[in-house]
């Protein structure tokens, strides 16, 4: 600003716009001989400038307008000390001050109360009152609001009566053009300033917004990125990484679950607990390589066999555990008998000769062989070893 204040959005450039600290919120650095130089508030280093510039103009203004008047020695060396001086004075008081900005407030509230003393000093001329009452009002506006721009009002008032009451009043409103064409310029200057002021708020504003649109964008895709991984590593850790079908460890956080449904609405379900026979030997005849494409193979024919209600999991090394819901244990021993002679049949490995294996598989049904998940869990697992001591590639039942 022109003479005092500065517009909300000029800054010093040493902070963001957004970041700037609020008006009423202010913190000062502690001053003492062994902490840094405490940091010169923006609104002090600001107007500092601003009024020892737009000072200098006004006492250019006063003085030519002074110069068609009677005026003692007195009045010239307190234009001097008001206009030149005084913006020095009071920057350097400001600075120390604990409370910087409220300070610089009142050095403004200052400024107007001598406006007025200056008005009745010069018997009021109308262009240079203008000047005076425009940008004291203004200044404490921008940092005040209304309550500033009546402060203006009122302390001008105050100037005036003040000393009107020690020289009395005297009224003379005309102006030399030439003082009038410096007062026309003056203010123009100030308004320009002010215009410069609200656009470069305004466009950092604008700046800030994008920023913080285009910040926000990228923190979305950043969080669906995240919200993505983690939806794949929850289903990685439900997931066998070899086969691809959920393990033992989602198996137990559904059953309880499926069991209390069963119970609830009275309908069977029933477990087979599926075992590859000799798996061992095929690992130590053909490698691993080929145990494990076994077992991918074996994953594939139970998945493409199984219904879309049903739960197939890899329950151990070659074992795989097949929940058929709504099943009984006439239906589930049907549905083993199946996937038994579907298996046998199956090449499981690519190769000449190719591979051939056979399933045991011991079936259990709620709620006839047990109403917990252990429970029926070990009455599948004791028919699927009846199956293996009975010769292998069999299905009994609990």
């Amino acid at each position: 600003m022109l003479f005092g204040a500065s517009a909300p959005g000029q800054y010093d450039g040493r902070t963001p716009h957004h970041r700037q600290t609020p008006l009423n919120n202010l913190q000062h650095l502690p001053v003492n001989s062994d902490a840094p130089k405490a940091r010169i508030h923006w609104a002090v280093a600001m107007n500092h400038r601003n009024r020892t510039g737009g000072f200098g103009m006004l006492c250019l203004l006063l003085g030519l307008h002074m110069l068609r008047q009677d005026h003692g020695p007195l009045v010239w060396l307190a234009l001097v000390l008001q206009f030149l001086v005084y913006p020095q004075l009071v920057f350097e008081w400001a600075r120390r001050a604990r409370d910087q900005l409220g300070a610089e407030i009142h050095a403004m509230q200052f400024d107007a109360l001598c406006f007025g003393a200056w008005l009745v000093v010069l018997h009021f001329p109308l262009w240079i009152g203008f000047v005076l009452f425009t940008s004291s009002s203004q200044n404490l506006t921008l940092f005040r609001g209304l309550r500033g721009f009546v402060q203006a009002l009122v302390l001008l008032a105050l100037g005036c009566a003040l000393a009107g009451l020690a020289i009395g009043w005297t009224v003379q409103p005309q102006t030399d053009p030439w003082v009038s064409a410096m007062a026309i310029v003056t203010i123009s200057v100030y308004l320009t300033v002010v215009s410069l002021a609200g656009q470069t708020r305004a466009m950092r504003l604008h700046e800030t917004k994008r920023q913080l649109r285009a910040n926000e964008l990228v923190l979305q895709q950043e969080l669906a990125k995240n919200q993505s991984l983690q939806a794949e590593l929850r289903e990685q850790a439900r997931r066998d990484a070899l086969t691809g079908l959920f393990n033992r460890h989602h198996l137990n956080d559904i059953m309880e679950r499926e069991l209390a449904r069963c119970a609830r609405d009275g309908q069977p379900m029933s477990l087979l607990l599926i075992d590859v026979d000799h798996f061992k030997h095929i690992n130590d005849t053909y490698g691993h390589q080929v145990g494990d494409e076994v077992l991918r193979a074996t994953a594939r024919l139970l998945s493409e066999r199984t219904r879309a209600s049903d739960m197939l999991f890899r329950y151990g090394g070659e074992e795989f555990l097949l929940v058929l819901s709504q099943a009984d244990s006439a239906a589930a021993k049907e549905m083993a008998e199946e996937l038994r002679l579907l298996y046998a049949a199956s090449p499981l490995s690519p190769g000449n000769p190719a591979v051939l294996a056979t399933l045991s598989i011991g079936v259990a049904t709620f709620a006839d062989h047990g109403v917990t998940f252990d429970h029926l869990l070990q009455a599948a697992d004791q028919a699927m070893y009846r199956a293996k001591h009975a010769g292998r590639n069999r299905v009994e039942i609990a």
